[in-house]
This record gives structure tokens, C-alpha cells and sequence, in this order.
């Protein structure tokens, strides 16, 4: 005998049931793909971060390596109570509207007064001198002093001495990519290189002492406003850094500090971050 199903002990799930459970898993599904994408986006965003602080260091300790070195040169004798030397020129100078054309930055003179431009936009450069040797800067294969591009430097000869000066000069301008990177070049003409990209804007300022008290920092300036080059006893660096990638949208905070301490928009999506590196000239500070 077949045995009868009751229509009350059958049991199955309401379209209403259906409903909220599809509801549900939407949104748990939803939630996770929120949250995956949320954590994507600030792994890029982090990924920026990491990548201008890693490019700032960079550019900031080769300009450091070469500030330390300003002035610097080997003694050759005694004058009274002072050693004489083989350079005893201004150690550093700059400009703060660039120079008057793109030939000048590989001039074979030291620069002055009257290649800096006088007009125009910041364009900030800085030329740092020093005696090279083969413990300070790396040997070329000729077991030569080389400048900030590895190339030989030429020879400087006082008397019966043969010295090597390097005069390298850092300066922002745009490589092949159409990209702000920051090159440098040398005395003997070569064509300036690139060092590091994605720096947007470089300032400069300028450890000034008084006469009276020569080892004394008491402003700093912009090098239009350097009195006398021998009497700067600092740098301050500021590189603005850009990220290589657009990575923010109209929802993130677009805003940020420019070197001057100005807030700017990021319109491009692009993420920025000014850095900031101050360098004692120690051989001008030297008791």
C-alpha cells in the first residue's frame, strides 16, 4: 500500500525566502568587492608613497654627498698660520631663475652674475665645487678623478702640481620620457644626464653668515639675495617629488604642501610630497 505525503508535512522555501537570501549574498558579495578593490587602490597609493620617498633619497644623497664636498681641497703649504690650498675659490654658487640658455649650463667657465636669467620661472641650479681624487669620486678606467656623470675630469695644473676641480651642477629638466627629472652636469662640456626622475621642482636656499661673525648662520636666501658666496655656510634642498602614475581620484584628498609651504591642488590625480634636506658645508665651517 502506497503510503499518502500529507500536503502539511511538505516542506520548500517561499519565493519571498529566495528573495532575501539572494539579497544577502549580494551583499556580502558586494562588501567583499569593495573591499577588495578599497585595499587595491590604497596598495597603489602606498606603492606611490614608497616610490618618491625611495627616488627623494636618492637625489637627496647624491646633492648631500657633493654639498659635503664643497670647498674642499687638498693643502699645498703653510702661508703664516693658514694653509694654502690648491682651490680656495667660492665653493658653491646658483641661480634662481635658471640660466640665460641651455649652452651656458655646460659652459667651461665657473658660472657668474651674468648667466643666471633674470627673469622667468623658478628654475633653481646649483653649481658645487671641489678638488676630486680617486678616494672622493669614483676612477674612470683610466685611473682619473671623474665629476657627477662618471666622466674624466679634466686637469687643473698650479706650478708644478696637476689638480682635478669638479664643478658639478644639478638642474631640473624634462628626458626623454616628457617627464621633470633632476640631471647633472660637468665643466668639461659634456651633455648634462639624468640622476633621478620624477622630480617636478627643486628650490634652493642659502646658509648665509655676517661679517662679523663669519661661522654663524644668521638668514637664509634665495641666491638672488646671496651677498657673498664666501660667506654661505649652508644649503637647503627641496625636491617635490611626483608619482609615475595617476593613482588618486575626486573622492581622495587632492590637496598638498609645495615647497614654499603653499597648498596646491593635484588636478592631475597625480600624488606629490615636497622633501626637504638641509647640508652644513663643513669645509667652510672648519675651525
Amino acid at each position: 500500500m502506497k503510503q499518502r505525503v500529507l500536503r502539511s508535512r511538505m516542506q520548500g522555501l517561499s519565493l519571498i525566502e529566495v528573495l532575501v537570501s539572494l539579497v544577502i549574498g549580494l551583499i556580502v558579495v558586494g562588501a567583499v568587492l569593495v573591499s577588495y578593490l578599497g585595499s587595491g587602490k590604497t596598495g597603489k597609493v602606498q606603492a606611490a608613497y614608497a616610490e618618491m620617498n625611495e627616488n627623494a633619497q636618492i637625489a637627496m644623497t647624491i646633492m648631500n654627498r657633493d654639498l659635503l664636498l664643497a670647498g674642499y681641497a687638498q693643502p699645498t703649504g703653510v702661508s703664516g698660520t693658514t694653509f694654502t690650498r690648491s682651490y680656495s675659490d667660492r665653493p658653491i654658487f646658483g641661480c634662481d631663475k635658471g640660466l640665460d640658455n641651455v649652452i651656458r649650463r655646460n659652459q667651461t667657465a665657473p658660472w657668474d652674475n651674468t648667466v643666471c636669467a633674470v627673469a622667468g620661472a623658478d628654475d633653481h641650479v646649483i653649481e658645487v665645487v671641489y678638488e676630486a681624487d680617486l678616494t672622493n669620486t669614483v676612477p674612470t678606467a683610466a685611473n682619473v678623478p671623474s665629476d657627477c656623470i662618471g666622466n674624466t675630469l679634466p686637469t687643473t695644473v698650479v706650478g708644478t702640481a696637476t689638480y682635478y676641480i669638479a664643478h658639478n651642477r644639478f638642474y631640473l629638466s624634462s628626458g626623454a620620457s616628457g617627464k621633470s627629472e633632476l640631471y647633472c652636469a660637468s665643466q668639461q662640456g659634456a651633455a648634462g644626464q639624468p640622476l633621478v626622475d620624477n622630480v617636478e621642482a627643486m628650490r634652493i636656499w642659502y646658509g648665509e653668515a655676517n661679517a662679523a661673525n663669519p661661522r654663524q648662520i644668521v638668514k637664509y636666501v634665495s641666491a638672488s639675495s646671496v651677498s657673498d658666496w664666501g660667506r654661505v655656510l649652508s644649503v637647503r634642498v627641496c625636491l617635490l617629488m611626483k608619482s609615475s602614475e595617476a593613482v588618486l581620484n575626486s573622492e581622495d584628498p587632492l590637496t598638498y604642501l609645495d615647497c614654499d609651504g603653499v597648498e596646491r591642488t593635484s588636478a592631475d590625480f597625480f600624488v606629490r610630497r615636497a622633501y626637504f634636506t638641509t647640508t652644513t658645508l663643513r669645509n667652510k665651517m672648519a675651525f
